[in-house]
């Protein structure tokens, strides 16, 4: 049997190097994809009716909105923009080059949902976070972190309300009425955007069919301001 030649055997070992470099690529891709399905399927069940807007208690609520943004922050390091997951858990499909009559306009509900989850990704954002293991396991279980940097370093975020409880008792329980923010003195009175806020999220929940008009009604009543005659 005559000795394999030097340009043969370094052939084949490029050649099973190229074929190793593959298969590992296509590996780590089906893992990719698998835990990017994965991913869509939990937050399907954290969008669901009677999660995102039904809650038992408060502090649950609390903690599978924080879960929800680990979630897309991690969806969004396995090649899934944010935007794209929410779709995705939401089953909303953007058909390409629609005309203005053929637009296929969300739901109520799906509206609400996906402002929500958008708003409080960016928060997480803005708050300096990154999605690295230990936040995101910190996250997955309810919690955040401590604030990376920035003025209000080292101190926790709290989760606020748009609309408060105060004023439509049980709304504390509604994921979509919760917002991340820095940490601020108890007491301080709403700015005016996040009084427009409020007052937006009343008319949605009312339109979703989530709230009566009366609820409605008497949540933009006590968040304006009584003017003086």
């Amino acid at each position: 049997m005559d000795t394999p030649s030097p340009r043969y055997i370094i052939t084949r070992a490029l050649f099973l190097m190229a074929a190793l470099v593959t298969i590992l690529y296509g590996i780590s891709f089906f893992k990719k994809y698998q835990r990017r399905s994965a991913i869509v399927a939990e937050l399907k069940l954290i969008t669901a009716d009677s999660s995102f807007f039904q809650q038992f208690y408060a502090e649950d609520a609390q903690k599978t909105l924080v879960k929800a943004i680990a979630l897309i922050a991690e969806a969004r390091d396995l090649g899934l923009p944010p935007e794209a997951t929410i779709d995705k858990a939401l089953d909303v499909n953007h058909k390409l080059f629609d005309s203005d009559d053929e637009k296929n306009e969300p739901p109520p509900r799906v509206k609400i949902i996906g402002s929500s989850l958008r708003a409080n990704f960016q928060n997480f954002l803005k708050l300096g976070y990154q999605s690295d293991y230990q936040t995101l396991s910190t996250m997955k279980s309810g919690e955040l972190p401590p604030i990376p940097g920035g003025p209000e370093g080292g101190k926790r975020p709290v989760i606020g309300t748009l609309i408060n409880p105060s004023l439509s008792p049980g709304i504390e329980r509604v994921i979509a009425n919760l917002e991340i923010r820095p940490p601020q003195s108890e007491g301080r009175p709403a700015t005016d955007i996040e009084t427009a806020a409020a007052k937006q999220l009343a008319r949605d929940l009312y339109d979703a069919k989530l709230i009566e008009e009366a609820a409605r009604d008497r949540i933009l009543e006590k968040l304006s301001p009584v003017k003086n005659p």
